[in-house]
């Protein structure tokens, strides 16, 4: 069971994936809705397969070029675990506006 956290993700390892989310709006040739959520790992590693189980991870690394992407994933309101993603989502906004209150 994926659990969703303001800094990440936890699977069921109970290990912190640390990420960040965004949402839009985006370009209309994105083919995204402005209620998409976006996740984006922190650091240069895979999210778990329990988390790329759950969604679509897309990442464009290419070793040869030496252009290195970190894994990302797009959550729309028809997915099942968007309540979460976007409850983390506002976790993440609150935490930054009370930071920035400082």
């Amino acid at each position: 069971m994926l659990k969703f956290f303001y800094n990440g993700l936890k699977a069921s390892d109970g290990k912190l994936e640390k990420a960040h989310y965004s949402a839009g709006p985006y370009t209309p040739e994105s083919g995204l809705s402005d209620d998409t959520i976006s996740i984006t790992a922190r650091e240069y590693m895979r999210f778990s397969a329990e988390i790329q189980a759950a969604f679509v991870a897309v990442n464009h690394t290419d070793t040869m070029s030496d252009f290195f992407d970190k894994d990302r994933i797009r959550v729309t309101s028809s997915h099942a675990l968007y309540p979460q993603v976007k409850a983390a989502y506002l976790a993440q906004q609150a935490k930054r506006a009370a930071k920035s209150q400082r």
